[in-house]
């Protein structure tokens, strides 16, 4: 078993971790079909969960998100062999993706955490202009970071597969996060409870790590 295998093994773990971390950040209770985090606004729900349910959140993105990092990392490092190019620019995506994308889970746990203090001293509508404070700073990394883990990440590696830099079946093109959303988005339309579809993309990645690296 090499390195390549072993670590898309350990991407598959964590990144199945990242996947939860975005379940206690949706109502609970039986699916909709609807289910979704929420950007802007406050949730009256908010207030009427423990705030361990945000902290656990937090704790299992935390503990998660390295695994994608080190899968795109070592994704990299197989492509350099056919297109350093194509490899550098990965490298760079990925470095770019490794605090922005903690930074905008925090963000989403952070707001329901202060909302549930704020909520008891003040409106929805008090609550919701203080928390809009947040915004200036936050948006502009969950932006950069929507980019490079939705489809910086997954451009370069489909693209690696398509010129052959990354040599492997040009079926692993669906391992990826875009064709997780999918089907995730079709099963909360049969209004079937999902986790993470970032999460479930990545360990999706984690997958062509381990069948590159064979």
């Amino acid at each position: 078993m090499n390195m390549y295998v072993v670590f898309g093994i350990f991407g598959i773990i964590s990144n199945l971790a990242a996947a939860f971390a975005d379940v206690p950040l949706i109502k609970p209770g039986k699916p909709t079909g609807n289910e979704k985090i929420t950007l802007n606004g406050v949730q009256p729900w908010w207030a009427e969960v423990p705030e361990k349910r945000f902290k656990v959140s937090f704790w299992l993105s935390f503990l998660g998100q390295p695994g994608a990092y080190v899968v795109l990392w070592l994704l990299a490092d197989l492509i350099s062999k056919n297109n350093a190019t194509l490899a550098m620019v990965l490298r760079i995506n990925t470095f770019i993706s490794c605090y922005t994308g903690l930074l905008s889970h925090l963000y989403f746990c952070l707001r329901p955490l202060l909302y549930q203090k704020l909520s008891k001293k003040m409106s929805d509508d008090e609550s919701e202009e203080v928390l809009k404070a947040i915004n200036p700073v936050a948006n502009i990394p969950m932006l950069i970071a929507g980019l490079t883990l939705w489809f910086g990440g997954t451009i370069i590696v489909a693209i690696a597969i398509i010129t052959g830099a990354l040599e492997v079946s040009k079926w692993c093109l669906l391992l990826n996060p875009i064709v997780a959303v999918i089907v995730l988005m079709a099963l909360k339309k049969c209004k079937v409870k999902v986790i993470g579809a970032l999460g479930v993309g990545y360990t999706l990645i984690s997958v062509l790590l381990i069948i590159a690296g064979m």
